[in-house]
């Protein structure tokens, strides 16, 4: 990277406002997430929509951190947990679950007919204990973009609570010697954003969940978006109540839902990412073993 810095996209008003994105901002933004794997597009969701999502899940938070049964992210004293949003179609805003810039921005990378194959959450309570650096995918996989990872933070975010990014690569925890040698041409950042933006990452960056030395959990959702055609193998729990909803922002935005149809209430505080399973199940693909033999880590 020429620069320490995650390059931001401001998004207008009127834009976040109609969902209509301009050529000038699928230009900027494409640009950085071929370059860096990564933007923020900033102001891309209506921050009363973060207020009434944190307003419920930060009580929530100790409480749930206490589930013996609950998964963290590398062990309990990272202090890194999974914490999905509401499962409830009043409080699954379109402009998080389906939000519209979003979806242009990465149908312009990876082409048309997404799918969401994840929706959780990654919160960080007040710790000492920190993430190794990782990615997200450890099975063999293409050496192009295949998968984004959409972050929304619930607040604004800095060096006191935010997560580190690293350069792009694969494998899931990095050995030591490779992220030394990384280091010496991109080191790591530790990007700030304000509350209202979207961060779209190739689900292949290198990054760790820093310690948060504040006492207010980071709550911050993750949605794992993918290409049709790539025939990802992991579902989206949602109540069957919610159908509807997700159809209309498939029909308004194109992005659909890998959706395994619960009857009945879904608890948003027993999702976990313990089965996530971001690999093609593309035959094709998978036959096509000389171009998926990326290195694993």
């Amino acid at each position: 990277m020429e620069s320490l810095l995650v390059h931001v996209v401001h998004i207008p008003n009127d834009v976040r406002h109609s969902g209509v994105v301009t050529p000038d901002i699928l230009a900027e933004a494409v640009t950085y997430l071929h370059r860096d794997g990564v933007v923020i597009l900033e102001n891309a969701i209506d921050p009363c929509h973060l207020d009434t999502l944190e307003a419920l899940l930060g009580p929530e938070a100790e409480e749930t951190a206490r589930d013996p049964d609950h998964h963290f992210n590398f062990g309990k004293e990272t202090r890194n947990m999974d914490q999905a949003p509401p499962l409830v179609p009043d409080l699954m805003f379109q402009d998080i679950w389906a939000n519209g810039i979003a979806v242009a921005v990465l149908s312009a990378v990876m082409g048309p007919k997404l799918v969401c194959h994840y929706a959780n959450g990654n919160t960080a309570l007040k710790a000492e204990g920190r993430q190794p650096v990782h990615s997200d995918i450890e099975k063999p996989h293409p050496l192009y973009p295949f998968a984004y990872a959409i972050n929304i933070p619930l607040c604004d975010t800095s060096v006191e609570n935010a997560y580190s990014l690293g350069d792009e690569e694969f494998g899931l925890t990095i050995k030591p010697d490779l992220l030394s040698e990384r280091r010496k041409h991109s080191p790591p950042i530790q990007p700030s954003t304000k509350k209202g933006s979207l961060v779209p990452r190739d689900i292949r960056l290198w990054h760790a969940g820093m310690p948060n030395r504040t006492d207010k959990p980071r709550i911050m959702l993750a949605f794992v978006v993918q290409p049709k055609w790539f025939q990802a193998r992991s579902k989206v729990l949602l109540p069957l109540r919610a159908k509807s909803t997700v159809e209309r922002w498939e029909a308004e935005t194109g992005l659909e839902y890998a959706a395994q149809w619960a009857d009945g209430e879904v608890d948003h505080r027993k999702v976990n990412s313990d089965d996530v399973d971001f690999s093609t199940g593309n035959q094709t693909l998978l036959a096509m073993e000389r171009l998926m033999h990326a290195p694993l880590h």
